[in-house]
């Protein structure tokens, strides 16, 4: 893996981040990772997974969502989730 891969995938680096000024703003951020765990999503849960750990070994906060095992990953869930999410981080939408 070069770095372009490495610096692109947070279970990557995140696991090795120690630098305490980038931790801090990832601690004052908002963030939600969502996964379903249905067609095409083995890899993005497990991965998904290794994330939440990841937060929480560094006492990161963010909302890890599960969705169920209908949710592919594929644009008909992504259309619903989008505005689902906004919503919830107060952007509403008409």
């Amino acid at each position: 893996m070069d770095d372009n891969i490495y610096y692109n995938s947070p279970v990557h680096y995140l696991a090795n981040l120690t630098d305490p000024w980038f931790l801090d703003q990832l601690r004052s951020s908002t963030m939600i990772i969502c996964s379903g765990q249905g067609a095409w999503e083995e890899e993005t849960l497990q991965d998904t997974y290794n994330l939440m750990k990841i937060f929480k070994a560094k006492n990161i906060p963010a909302w890890f969502d599960i969705w169920g095992h209908d949710v592919a990953h594929d644009w008909p869930w992504w259309r619903i989730q989008m505005p689902y999410f906004l919503d919830k981080l107060g952007y509403h939408h008409s």
